[in-house]
């Protein structure tokens, strides 16, 4: 009796095992299945529709001023919120911001704005 139960342990620990082993792979399958139908449904926006506006993030080192916003016009802005991961030389982006009122600061190359939004232009 003692032999009959040890081995139905072993055969339903195993079987539970290799169960459970068959759904977790058939899980992450679908999952990444499912994420490439997401990417690529996903509408294009249009940046210029909606009020973006082409810039280049530059990396300006006179008088101190850091990190300006560069419109393609030539335009030069001095964001006061932007983040550390947009403040890269040259980088291509989407900008929509308002000016800022009442800003000082010691760069004198460009107008005070407070960004409302930034995205990475391809």
């Amino acid at each position: 009796m003692k032999k009959f139960s040890c081995y139905s342990i072993i055969i339903i620990t195993f079987f539970s095992l290799f169960v459970t082993a068959c759904c977790s792979k058939k899980k992450a399958a679908v999952s990444s299945e499912t994420k490439t139908e997401t990417s690529a449904t996903q509408p294009k926006i249009d940046f210029e529709k909606n009020g973006y506006v082409k810039a280049s993030v530059i990396n300006y080192e006179v008088d101190g001023c850091g990190f300006l916003i560069q419109l393609e016009d030539g335009k030069k802005l001095q964001a006061a919120n932007l983040s550390a991961d947009y403040k890269k030389d040259g980088l291509p982006v989407w900008v929509k911001y308002a000016p800022k009122k009442g800003g000082m600061s010691v760069c004198m190359a460009g107008q005070m704005i407070e960004l409302s939004d930034i995205q990475l232009r391809k």
